[in-house]
């Protein structure tokens, strides 16, 4: 069977696939970004398969029972409406239920990412992803640009609407937003929805990093307010703001914007950085784990620069940074005697 004639839950169970959604093989990456190109009448498939696989492997906030219904409904409209195409009918139904029973087992113990919560009913997105190791730069359709980092995606409806401007973060992008001032109206405002915090702008350019327990706001120029649980927050150009579940977010004032956006140039600016900064920063990036193996530097800082581009050369001026070794072993990468 070709993969066009796949379902959403062929999707789901083909292993090539899933190793692409978590970016866990670099050829099945490129593999599935040149087919999904290639493939666009495919593409809702595709993003409701990756909704899926995000479910199976994720465990934050509790699954509505709504919603997999919902969900439950749209995977079998899938089936049925292909059933005839496929060579073998009887073998389209039984992915469903392997799928049906493993999300059953999420709605009881487990859960899906906050995504789920803020989006609303009925809304198509379109998911632009980005693996381990690389950036990206999406043109939104209202030609604003997005920049994302390494391990990061965005979400936005398949049917734009620049009265409404959303997208759904999750990882850390740079935004340059296009100002809309329609000829006697206000300027529409764009909103971006990132863990537990919403960031509305109408032109401007910032940076957002969202973890699984906070979301970092840095403006470089224009305006933007945050929206959190109990809390609204306006920030000016050089500052930022650290939002955490159950703590106040506060203004600060950043003294290098250029050290927090080095990234979209393919580095990281370090200036007086611990060492364990440093390696959850290079971690997350390349996705694998930097471990310091010699305690005594754990707290050492570090200023400098390091190029993203080549793993191997940013390894080498790591080394030579903190004058000891730096030894690779699989997903794992040592520091220190």
């Amino acid at each position: 069977m070709s993969y066009q004639e796949y379902t959403t839950a062929d999707f789901v169970n083909d292993e090539s696939f899933t190793n692409y959604v978590h970016a866990t093989d670099p050829q099945a990456v490129l593999f599935w970004e040149k087919w999904i190109h290639d493939n666009p009448a495919c593409l809702e498939k595709v993003n409701e398969a990756k909704e899926i696989i995000a479910l199976l492997s994720s465990g934050k906030s509790p699954l509505k029972e709504e919603f997999y219904e919902s969900l439950k409904n749209r995977i079998e409209s899938t089936i049925a409406g292909q059933g005839t195409h496929r060579l073998a009918p009887v073998k389209s139904s039984f992915p469903f239920f392997k799928i049906a029973a493993m999300i059953t087992g999420l709605v009881i113990g487990s859960g899906v990412v906050f995504y789920f919560q803020n989006k609303p009913k009925d809304m198509a997105l379109l998911t632009v992803s980005v693996p381990y190791g690389q950036t990206k730069t999406l043109i939104l359709p209202d030609s604003s640009t997005v920049i994302l980092n390494a391990n990061s995606s965005v979400k936005y409806p398949k049917n734009w609407d620049k009265k409404d401007r959303q997208v759904w973060l999750t990882g850390e992008a740079h935004f340059q937003i296009r100002h809309f001032e329609p000829e006697n109206q206000s300027p529409i405002a764009f909103t971006v929805h990132a863990n537990l915090t919403d960031i509305n702008v109408l032109g401007t350019v910032f940076n957002v990093n969202s973890g699984s327990d906070s979301t970092e706001v840095t403006l470089v120029s224009g305006k933007v307010a945050l929206r959190l649980k109990n809390q609204s927050l306006t920030l000016s150009p050089g500052e930022y703001s650290v939002c955490k579940k159950g703590q106040a977010a506060v203004r600060k004032q950043i003294n290098d914007i250029e050290q927090v956006t080095s990234w979209i140039n393919g580095q990281y600016i370090f200036k007086k950085t611990t060492l364990t900064e440093v390696c959850n920063r290079l971690s997350a990036y390349y996705g694998r784990k930097y471990l310091i193996k010699d305690r005594l530097i754990t707290k050492k800082e570090i200023s400098g620069t390091l190029e993203l581009k080549d793993e191997a050369v940013l390894i080498q001026t790591l080394a030579a940074l903190l004058n000891t070794t730096v030894k690779e072993n699989g997903k794992e990468v040592y520091i220190g005697n």
